[in-house]
């Protein structure tokens, strides 16, 4: 059973030559602005990695927000409205409600002047084994989150390509992977910047569009779509009531809860996202920048609610779920029965660009933490020179994007939508607790930092495997199988606090007391 939409496949025969066009020379532009700026660019390690730091803040606050805008945030979130009704548009509210506590984070995280996980932890507890850790975390985070983003992308171009062959989804998967090792390798911070600039405005435009076109096909009355929605979705009561994605019983408010915590604060410290915060050029831009994020992220999820709202009622939660049980072909359900090629073309083109704008992060970050903190710091202990560690960072981007492709092909017809979950879970459960507490706990230790680091990412790992989004249920990873023992299907309600109980109980076991970070000082 595949995680992707099955309905991209099913419905390929219906694509047109107008999205391949598009698509295809949105691909082209992308790429030759990417590589432009890239060459341009000197070899140093701040140019490459943070773009020197002179990136101006509104471009840079634009490309923040497009860090966050992933291509399961856009499928899923539509996705959950659509079935879920009331409980979709909560997971929404929950996501938009984590960008509030960026803020505070912000500012002290920049003024490390750090740009790595790795490198932020080790400026305030020390240790080159902190370093380790966090390099560690960061490619447990982005792998799994590469290989979802390459199996959906490589659906969309198989059916904007019109093709509904087995190997159609695989073959869009290895093109769109090598652009991507592209972009990153020879793009760096300045030229993934853009890319993921075009990706906000084009998202934001593009749900615009299809707003103002349903809006008029109901006459301007936002009331028919709500009442047709909840019509459509099983009864206006049962649609608009708690309890759709997961039922009303204990395990399912559980699930629902676990969840939204998951979603509020794992996605704010995804370690592309640390990156990012880091190319500001002082700390009060980063947190004036993450202010801003917040009304331009509540508007996206605002579209993203309204659009969700839309497909349930043009197209009904029942035939969703029917077609897929997880509701990421919702939004391609809908515009295929709204019957017009430029919104074809317009979605297929968004789905694309924001895959490239995730997965060129995704890279980016995942190759610093190697090349930069492992090789360059921990190994040779700050001893290579900046253009040969460059250098040697675009060859991690090509190991790491190859070896993305590869498991994106070779799990392609599996569910893997339980790795977005993961994720989030354990970022919100390792790289939160490890920052709240190294950023404002003075008595934060290494051994508290190691506890909190390698305990929440195995006890994320054991959760996981243990839940039913591993076995166990028709949409679960290994539905021939069922091992599970733990009754959640999200595990952040558990893992969450877990990780900060960790920190807190390895600083009071001692191990070397955190010393004042600078940041502090300035």
């Amino acid at each position: 059973m595949r995680h992707s939409p099955s309905y991209f496949l099913a419905v390929a025969d219906n694509a047109s030559i107008t999205p391949f066009i598009s698509l295809m020379l949105a691909m082209m532009a992308s790429f030759l602005l990417c590589l432009i700026v890239g060459i341009s660019s000197d070899d140093r390690v701040v140019e490459f990695f943070i773009a020197n730091r002179s990136l101006p803040v509104a471009w840079n606050t634009l490309a923040l927000c497009g860090d966050h805008i992933s291509t399961t945030v856009l499928l899923s979130g539509v996705g959950a409205v659509s079935l879920g009704g009331y409980d979709g548009m909560v997971v929404a509210l929950s996501a938009v409600a984590g960008f509030a506590l960026m803020v505070p984070l912000a500012e002290p995280l920049r003024n490390t002047e750090r740009f790595t996980l790795g490198g932020v932890l080790e400026s305030r507890i020390g240790g080159k084994d902190v370093r380790t850790a966090g390099a560690v975390v960061t490619i447990a985070v982005c792998i799994p989150l590469s290989v979802i983003q390459l199996v959906v992308v490589g659906d969309v171009v198989a059916y904007v390509l019109g093709l509904n062959l087995a190997w159609a989804s695989q073959i869009g998967t290895i093109l769109i992977g090598l652009l991507v090792v592209s972009y990153a390798a020879f793009g760096g911070m300045r030229g993934t910047s853009l890319v993921k600039i075009g990706n906000v405005l084009l998202t934001f435009g593009v749900f615009l569009v299809l707003i103002w076109t349903v809006l008029k096909q109901y006459d301007w009355e936002v009331g028919s779509i709500l009442e047709t929605a909840g019509r459509q979705g099983g009864g206006a009561k049962e649609f608009y009531s708690s309890g759709t994605l997961f039922g009303e019983t204990t395990v399912g408010r559980l699930n629902l809860l676990s969840l939204c915590l998951t979603l509020a604060l794992g996605p704010i410290v995804l370690p592309h996202i640390v990156m990012r915060i880091a190319s500001y050029t002082h700390g009060a831009a980063a947190r004036r920048a993450a202010t801003l994020t917040l009304p331009i992220m509540t508007l996206i999820f605002t579209g993203i609610v309204i659009v969700g709202l839309t497909a349930a009622a043009l197209v009904g939660s029942h035939p969703i779920a029917v077609r897929d049980p997880q509701g990421y072909s919702s939004l391609v359900m809908l515009v295929d029965s709204m019957k017009s090629k430029p919104l074809v073309t317009l979605i297929a083109c968004a789905v694309f660009i924001t895959a490239l704008s995730t997965l060129s992060g995704l890279l980016l970050s995942a190759a610093a933490s190697v090349a930069h903190d492992l090789y360059a710091h921990v190994v040779l202990r700050g001893r290579i020179a900046e253009n040969r560690e460059v250098a040697l960072t675009r060859w991690v981007i090509v190991t790491f994007g190859v070896i993305n492709v590869f498991l994106a092909v070779a799990f392609h017809h599996w569910n893997v939508v339980a790795l977005v979950s993961f994720a989030a879970a354990v970022t919100a459960s390792t790289v939160l607790p490890a920052l709240v507490y190294g950023l404002f706990w003075k008595g934060f230790t290494n051994r508290g930092l190691l506890w909190t680091l390698y305990g929440s990412l195995t006890s994320c790992v054991i959760l996981e495997v243990s839940s039913p989004a591993v076995s166990g249920r028709p949409q679960s990873l290994l539905p021939q199988q069922d091992f599970h023992w733990f009754p959640l299907e999200h595990i952040g309600l558990v893992t969450i606090p877990a990780g900060f109980l960790l920190g807190w109980l390895g600083s009071q076991a001692g191990g070397g007391r955190v010393k004042l970070g600078e940041s502090r000082r300035r």
